[in-house]
């Protein structure tokens, strides 16, 4: 997004700040190959330059989008229209509104991305799941059934909401929130769009915590963290191999704390026999 990268280090701390949520959005976005158009690119940069408010754009964009439904006859949301559209509900996600480390508010935000683009956003899954990835060697891990997810879930969250960071170290601090987005990535509660889901729920999180985006990381290596993810919940004992962090630490240290890790997703790949 070369249009955006010369505002990452503007001396404006909003077209700084703005620009970094974008390219954050369009990053997660990109785990399921979506692009954002040649429409909302101008009215990003409107943005963050602060000529023209989310509210004003988002107006403006599903306006465009209503026109071309009225003009094709058709209801059928395109790739570039779910693109757009999710990119600016990530934005207004992480800018606006409330968090709780409840089962409401993640079901919550899911909805909030996702309604009128899937049928049942914000619901949680009825059926199994499962999903061959390519860094676990075309084998899947274990989700749990889908009368198990609420359960899951519920001790998931409760357990993060019981935790005292005062005392942690900067390093244990990120081990942790590790564990905490991977055992939420894990639950796979939703019956569609489970990584993006948890990536804006969780950044949302971090936010709340005091952190913040350094850098345009999540733009360039959304692969590598959702691999990473993979891979702190893996284990094959015949393999020897075992769940790590260590590869999302890195992600959220370069992403949070303006390291220079080396991110190689080669590195995670698993023979998965």
């Amino acid at each position: 997004m070369e249009r955006l990268n010369k505002y990452t280090n503007s001396k404006r701390t909003q077209e700084r700040e703005f620009s970094l949520y974008w390219l954050t959005a369009f990053g997660i976005q990109s785990v399921v190959d979506l692009k954002p158009s040649e429409v909302l690119l101008p009215l990003v940069e409107q943005h963050v330059r602060g000529e023209k408010s989310l509210d004003k754009i988002k107006q403006e964009l599903y306006d465009y989008y209503h026109e071309l439904h009225i003009k094709h006859n058709s209801h059928h949301i395109h790739r570039d229209e779910e693109a757009d559209k999710v990119s600016i509900r990530i934005l207004d996600y992480f800018l606006n509104g409330h968090f709780d480390l409840t089962i409401e508010a993640f079901c919550d935000a899911h909805y909030h991305l996702f309604h009128g683009i899937y049928h049942n956003s914000g619901n949680l899954r009825s059926n199994p799941a499962s999903k061959k990835e390519w860094v676990l060697g075309n084998t899947t891990v274990l989700y749990p059934k889908p009368e198990s997810i609420k359960p899951r879930l519920d001790y998931v969250l409760a357990l993060e909401r019981s935790i005292d960071y005062s005392k942690m170290s900067s390093a244990h601090k990120l081990r942790h929130l590790s564990h905490f987005i991977s055992d939420m990535f894990m639950v796979y509660a939703f019956p569609f769009a489970n990584s993006r889901a948890v990536f804006v729920y969780t950044l949302k999180y971090l936010f709340t915590m005091g952190y913040h985006l350094q850098n345009d990381t999540f733009a360039k290596e959304a692969w590598y963290f959702r691999n990473a993810i993979l891979r702190a919940s893996y284990a094959n004992m015949h393999q020897g191999i075992f769940p790590t962090t260590q590869y999302m630490v890195m992600f959220l240290g370069n992403l949070l704390l303006n390291e220079e890790n080396e991110l190689r997703n080669h590195r995670m790949v698993t023979r998965g026999e």
